[in-house]
């Protein structure tokens, strides 16, 4: 069972007392794990000593998340539908990575916690089974950021373009959070994203300057 969102596991009841202590508990979780893999290491943490660091049975563990590997991704299914709703909500006239784009700067990205962001990549890129699957927690990011381009100009199915789009913005959120890392987590992440698709859209205006690019490949294509 994959992990879930605190206010998830309230059947829609709203933050009362009950969900409140749920987030508290799997907040504590999340922290004690996180200082456990900054410590000892992602393979040497057992599940018993992350329940021990938080003050929790494992049992409690279990009732939040199937392995440790989910502590590492815990957010991810709670942001997935807020991204995609915020490209949905995109106009329809805007080109598709200028709706990618502000999508995440102006919607999304104030939802992430630097913090912890940053101890997410430090932890995944320390590990190499975290590497694997950070690979294909991509890979599901870039369908739903598909999927939502395809509703967004009305169809079932992400065509080529969509799904190009798609995996486009995934390289440039990735350089972005890379480099914000690499810089000390100095500034503003949503900045640094914001700066990293800039700088796409500056190579795509130099690639347009050549109108015949396109052409010359097509016929390369044709020639092998």
């Amino acid at each position: 069972m994959p992990a879930s969102p605190p206010e998830a596991l309230d059947s829609g009841l709203g933050l009362g007392l009950r969900t409140l202590k749920k987030r508290k508990t799997f907040m504590a979780i999340v922290d004690a794990a996180f200082d456990l893999f900054s410590e000892d290491g992602f393979e040497a943490t057992t599940v018993a000593q992350i329940a021990a660091r938080a003050e929790v049975s494992t049992a409690t563990f279990f009732r939040y998340f199937a392995t440790k590997d989910e502590v590492i991704f815990s957010s991810h299914d709670g942001e997935m539908p807020a991204l995609r709703r915020a490209i949905v909500e995109r106009p329809t006239p805007e080109d598709v990575l200028v709706a990618i784009r502000r999508a995440i700067v102006q919607e999304w990205a104030p939802l992430l916690d630097p913090e912890r962001v940053a101890r997410q990549h430090r932890v995944m890129t320390s590990s190499p089974r975290l590497r694997g699957l950070s690979l294909h927690l991509g890979i599901k990011w870039q369908g739903v950021i598909a999927d939502a381009l395809a509703t967004r100009r009305g169809t079932e199915v992400p065509d080529r373009r969509a799904l190009l789009a798609a995996a486009i913005a995934m390289v440039i959120f990735g350089n972005a959070v890379d480099s914000w890392v690499q810089a000390d987590c100095g500034g503003d992440l949503a900045a640094e994203i914001d700066y990293s698709f800039e700088l796409m859209s500056g190579l795509r205006t130099v690639q347009s300057q050549d109108p015949d690019r396109e052409t010359r490949v097509l016929k390369g294509r044709g020639s092998t």
